[in-house]
């Protein structure tokens, strides 16, 4: 492959990864960069990164090396007309000219672009989203008919979502669990085995059968509706919990929170029991102390939050996510 080995290949593919993914943020700058680095992964003599537009139905140019303009306006307008674009979309990896059959090497791309300009190969690649959106495509056209080889085919379908992400108008999401990277929660994985720890502050009682978390724990386990973020009392801390279902279990993260309206750890298990509907004696019952101290946390605690009533009370623990041992 013009006397560059595969090592070459592939240094230049990872160097094209960390442009992509270390950009601070997409634009047409980049998108030539990238074309132009990508020459050293797959070499091409025309090349160029089309996004989808879906409301004008075609796609638009964002960067682009050797197609002549008028050719490079006749893939955008017309590529997604041509009877194999359909078959290429649907394949999910790049698709080179030699690859489909020689009958079928006919159509409106051949007709305008890559015969008369004498491109011997080339491929194709539709580029989509995670969630599946259709985004975009990746074309290059060559001269030499023994290129793109495999190598180039497999490292191109390796930087594929990169490449993707270049052409999304929708910035990347930020996992939950980056914030475990940068020490602003703690966390545990849950599965049907148990827990793992994800952070040294992790608080494993938090998911255990006797925390209050447990039964949306288990729900969510169960593939339930899950409830994606709560106030949890636990003990005398009051801790921000978010439920992120994964493959196998679910990650549960948490971190200190501020109590509201300065309410106490026991006036907060009382504010969940409430919402759940329970009577003062049955809230006693549960947390282990006399209708009377329970009266008096419900007298406290709305004063405290300004609120008339319990059944104004149990629609402010709802708005909260507060669960509690009550």
């Amino acid at each position: 492959m013009d006397g560059q080995p595969g090592s070459a290949r592939l240094r230049a593919a990872r160097e094209l990864r960390g442009l992509l993914r270390g950009a601070a943020a997409p634009g047409p700058g980049l998108a030539v960069a990238v074309l132009a680095e990508l020459r050293g992964v797959l070499p091409y003599d025309c090349a160029s990164l089309a996004r989808w537009d879906p409301v004008a139905g075609r796609h638009d140019t964002v960067a682009a090396a050797g197609y002549p303009l008028d050719a490079q306006r006749r893939i955008d307008a017309g590529m997604h007309a041509d009877p194999l674009f359909d078959e290429v979309r649907r394949a999910g990896r790049p698709v080179r000219v030699r690859d489909i059959p020689g009958p079928r090497r006919r159509g409106r791309m051949f007709d305008t672009v890559i015969d008369p300009l004498g491109f011997r190969d080339g491929l194709t690649h539709c580029l989509s989203a995670r969630d599946g959106r259709y985004l975009g495509m990746v074309n290059a056209s060559t001269l030499d008919a023994h290129q793109p080889d495999d190598d180039a085919v497999a490292l191109l379908e390796l930087l594929a979502d990169d490449l993707a992400g270049l052409l999304d108008p929708l910035p990347a999401p930020t996992p939950p669990t980056a914030a475990l990277a940068a020490g602003e929660v703690d966390g545990l994985f849950v599965g049907p085995s148990g827990a793992t720890p994800l952070s040294p502050g992790a608080r494993p009682e938090l998911v255990g059968p006797r925390s209050p978390l447990h039964p949306l724990l288990a729900v969510a386990l169960a593939g339930g509706p899950v409830q994606g973020s709560a106030l949890v009392v636990l003990g005398h801390d009051l801790l921000a919990v978010t439920l992120d279902p994964r493959p196998g279990g679910v990650v549960v993260l948490h971190r200190p929170a501020p109590a509201p309206f300065g309410l106490t750890p026991r006036e907060l298990d009382v504010l969940a029991a409430l919402a759940g509907g329970r009577t003062n004696v049955q809230i006693a019952a549960a947390l282990r102390i006399t209708p009377r101290t329970v009266a008096t946390h419900v007298e406290h605690l709305l004063a405290k939050t300004g609120l008339p009533n319990r059944a104004a009370a149990a629609r402010l623990c709802a708005r909260l996510g507060l669960v509690g041992a009550g």
